[in-house]
Formats: C-alpha cells, structure tokens, sequence
C-alpha cells in the first residue's frame, strides 16, 4: 500500500510514502558525484517496482547510470546490482545502440536510459533498455535468461529518438500470459508471450488523436486488466496525457503449425 516515486533531474533519489503522503523512506542523496560502483545513491532513476514475495525494491537506474540495482523495501539496504547480461555495471561510455548496431547481441552494457523494470510473479526480472531497444530477462539473482529486441530497424532521425523500450506491463491473469512494451519511437504498444518472447500484435501510430501516441512514456495495468498509457510528447501539450485501454478478455493464443 507504498507510493514509490523515483526523483529525476538533479534529485537522483527513490522515495517511499504512505497513501496519505507522508515520506517514509528516501534512497539516494542529491548533489553527490554518482557512479555505477555507488551502492548508497542513485543517478536519475527511471522506474521502480516492489517485488512482494522477497519484499525487495528494484531500481531501473536510469538516465545516469546503467544498471538495476536492488535494495531492501523497508530498509533500503543495497542488496545487490548489476547490469546488462548480468554483467558488472560500468561507468565507461556504452556502445551507441540507438546509432549504430553492435552485433547480433547488442550493445554490451544497458544504453541510458535504462527505463522500465517490471518482476512477474513467477521471479523473471524484465528491463526495458530503451537506449539499447530491447527488453532484456533476468532472474531474481540477476543471471541473463533471455531478450528481444524492440524496434531495431528505428534510428534517429527517419524514427524518433531511436529509442524504443519505453515501458513494460504484464496481462492480469495468473500466468501473466503476456507482456506489454510501449515502443517509444514507433508509437506502438507491442503483446509478446512473455515466457517465450515472442511478438504475437500490436496497436497504435503516431498522432493525438483516440488510441494514437506520442512519445509514449510508461505504462501500468490494474487489477481488473485495464492498460493506461504515458505520453509525454513537449510540443503537443495534447499528448501530454494518459489513455486507457479497456480490458475485454483475451482471445486464444496463436498457433503456430508446421506443414509436413
């Protein structure tokens, strides 16, 4: 029943509240040098989410650094961090993703921002690495699972930013049968089977009207299914806003068949 918000700009903080706004906890300091090697402070955090069944605090830590970075949700005791594949997050420059391709795998460290972190009831970790335009799966520990890309054909300019990974959101069923990603520069909210990771539809196009986005931002599902969107679009104060989407029930998952 925590609010968690996480402070951006020169804030650099994660702070928890009751539902009546009173401060009871804040994670990080501002106007400190930050790097990726700090376990006390953050660097622009993006997105946070509370996972229940170990009671910890995950941090997609951000604009600045490039990692997740975990702590505990009544204390805020760092418990542990790391970056993408699971490896060691550093403060060297990461490789341009949203520019230039880096191989079949991507770039070797997250691309700022890392922008969303989501953790699904069965203890899979997903981040979204906009910068880097994949979604890439971790377990609890933070080992690699797996990853997909997101719009890798965008670069900047002909597409945006060339960052695509915005927000991540899980379908309202107990198996949490599918993962939504909002796809920032191509204006589109993508359905993945999220075990498998594969893109199974998506809706939306650039524009302000009903059901179209600009800049989509974050998104978030409640507990009847609903979706709402974040845009966050500076020139077209129409687009800053929030739709929802209403949850009408699923349809059968596609089948796929082999021809003999």
């Amino acid at each position: 029943g925590f609010v968690w918000i996480g402070g951006n700009g020169n804030d650099d903080q994660s702070l928890k509240f009751t539902q009546a706004g009173k401060v009871v906890m804040q994670i990080g300091k501002c106007g400190l040098k930050k790097t990726n090697a700090d376990t006390k402070n953050l660097w622009e955090p993006a997105d946070v989410f509370v996972y229940a069944k170990t009671n910890e605090l995950f941090v997609a830590d951000g604009y600045g650094n490039k990692r997740i970075i975990v702590f505990d949700a009544d204390t805020g005791a760092f418990k542990r961090m790391w970056g993408a594949f699971g490896s060691v997050p550093t403060d060297d420059p990461p490789a341009p993703e949203g520019g230039q391709p880096m191989g079949p795998d991507g770039a070797p460290q997250f691309v700022p921002p890392v922008h969303a972190v989501k953790v699904s009831t069965d203890g899979l970790v997903y981040v979204g690495d906009r910068g880097g335009r994949r979604v890439q799966v971790f377990t609890i520990a933070g080992k690699f699972v797996n990853q997909v890309f997101i719009g890798r054909e965008c670069h900047a300019p002909d597409c945006g930013n060339g960052q695509t990974a915005a927000g991540l959101a899980f379908s309202p069923d107990p198996e949490q049968r599918y993962l939504y990603v909002a796809n920032r520069s191509q204006a589109q909210i993508m359905v993945f089977n999220r075990k498998t990771l594969e893109f199974l539809d998506g809706f939306g196009s650039w524009g302000s009207g009903t059901g179209q986005f600009g800049t989509l931002h974050h998104l978030s599902v409640d507990s009847k299914g609903n979706l709402y969107t974040a845009e966050v679009t500076p020139l077209k104060p129409e687009n800053r806003r929030v739709q929802k989407f209403t949850f009408t029930g699923f349809v059968p998952m596609p089948m796929v068949t082999k021809n003999k």
